[in-house]
């Protein structure tokens, strides 16, 4: 099981993030976000369905990039990025799977979930403004990172291709990971697919990695 706060914040980004224009991109009050934070910690109660749609974003990838070795796992990395160099997309998707099948059981269970919110997402951009490309340079530091520090111009390009490849699993959760998540999807959320030629639209600045490892918020490892 996940912990319960990163579930409910699943369940009302699915809710309510498919309709918030600049979503995972706009920033929440600093303050808001720290006082949640430090309320979690302390294991007092929250109430994230109270709380702004933006702030329960900035609050889901706070929690991304805590987790320690990164939830696609910074020991796969290598893996992963291989698998971009599948020619094929059959071959691509096969690959995909493959390292996906290594993760530990609760971070393919909130991969998951999280592809699936962000397809959806990505699925509404004429009202989002965020497609698969600008999703994932948005959130895609805070999901894999190298397992080792590197100059800052090989890091650019390693980034880079974090970024390509996490669109790739946003655009492929439902080949990659299946499209049903109990909990999270109900019937009749999906919406109409972006046109390919959106995918370059509304570019946004990627963020830089953290090049710390910290601890989740939550008080919990995936």
């Amino acid at each position: 099981m996940l912990p319960q706060p990163i579930q409910d914040l699943l369940a009302l980004l699915n809710e309510h993030g498919q309709s918030m224009e600049g979503i995972f991109r706009l920033a929440a009050s600093q303050h808001a976000c720290f006082e949640i934070r430090e309320a979690l910690d302390s294991g007092v109660p929250v109430q994230p369905e109270n709380q702004p749609v933006l702030l329960l974003a900035v609050l889901l990838k706070d929690f991304l990039r805590k987790i320690p070795s990164k939830l696609l796992d910074i020991q796969l990395y290598k893996e992963w990025i291989r698998t971009m160099e599948k020619t094929s997309r059959q071959e691509r998707l096969a690959a995909l799977k493959e390292v996906a099948s290594k993760l530990p059981e609760a971070n393919l269970l909130l991969l998951r979930r999280l592809l699936l919110l962000l397809s959806s997402i990505s699925k509404n951009v004429a009202t989002t403004k965020m497609t698969a490309r600008n999703l994932a340079i948005c959130l895609a530091p805070n999901l894999l990172s190298p397992s080792q520090e590197l100059p800052l111009d090989v890091l650019a390009l390693e980034t880079g291709k974090v970024t390509q490849l996490v669109g790739l699993l946003i655009n492929q959760q439902e080949e990659l990971l299946g499209q049903h998540v109990p909990g999270l999807a109900s019937e009749g959320d999906e919406g109409t697919p972006a046109p390919q030629a959106e995918l370059e639209t509304a570019e946004v600045p990627p963020i830089a990695p953290e090049s710390e490892q910290q601890r989740s918020f939550s008080g919990e490892k995936s």
